[in-house]
């Protein structure tokens, strides 16, 4: 079974804490039946934690009704000693960052745990080891439906919006055509690539 496989290899129950304070479990609280939105951040991010953000907003935004609120932005401190629930809930809050949308702490071995079954880290270890040049991705998922994807976070918001949509809905439903292909010119540098993270190999913790 796809989605038991996922779950099984890549979404561990690990404990974090939400900038609100509530103690609660990844998979069993949080992905569980959900779509999700997720992505790795910290607080004191001089430009790149930032622009992500900024970005995964504007899609949110342009998601249109019902869609908005079908789907969860999970965002997960890599500094978890120095963003604290408090720390994060005022991160959120100069952002004027709505409900749909969970910032996370914990214990870092946790996370550490997270991130490496999620495939969001670098081969090279001393890059690895460097919060600033970690990876700027967001990894889109249909839990129930066992579709995982992921996109540059810096991508155009408006790709990042498309790339939600096709989380979301089936993919009976998708849009396509031109309208999708010409609602943002493509870039060059852009890194627009989706990939399906379930059929990454077990990441030894």
């Amino acid at each position: 079974n796809r989605t038991v496989l996922i779950r099984a290899e890549h979404l561990p129950n690990v404990e974090l804490t939400t900038h609100e304070g509530r103690t609660v479990r990844f998979y069993e609280n949080l992905v569980k039946g959900q779509v999700v939105a997720i992505n790795f951040m910290f607080t004191t991010c001089g430009n790149t934690c930032p622009l992500i953000t900024e970005h995964l907003a504007v899609a949110q935004k342009g998601l249109g009704e019902p869609m908005r609120h079908q789907i969860t932005f999970l965002s997960i401190s890599l500094e978890p000693e120095h963003d604290t629930p408090e720390m994060l809930q005022r991160y959120k809050q100069a952002r004027g960052i709505g409900p749909e949308w969970i910032f996370l702490t914990g214990q870092r071995d946790d996370i550490e745990i997270l991130r490496r079954r999620l495939g969001v880290y670098d081969l090279d270890p001393v890059i690895d080891s460097d919060p600033s040049q970690h990876a700027g991705i967001v990894i889109l998922g249909n839990e129930p439906q066992g579709r995982w994807k992921a996109i540059s976070a810096l991508s155009h918001p408006i790709r990042i919006r498309q790339a939600m949509e096709r989380t979301i809905l089936p993919p009976s439903q998708w849009p396509t055509g031109e309208t999708v292909v010409n609602e943002v010119p493509s870039q060059d540098n852009e890194a627009v690539e989706t990939a399906d993270r379930s059929i990454l190999p077990p990441v030894d913790q």
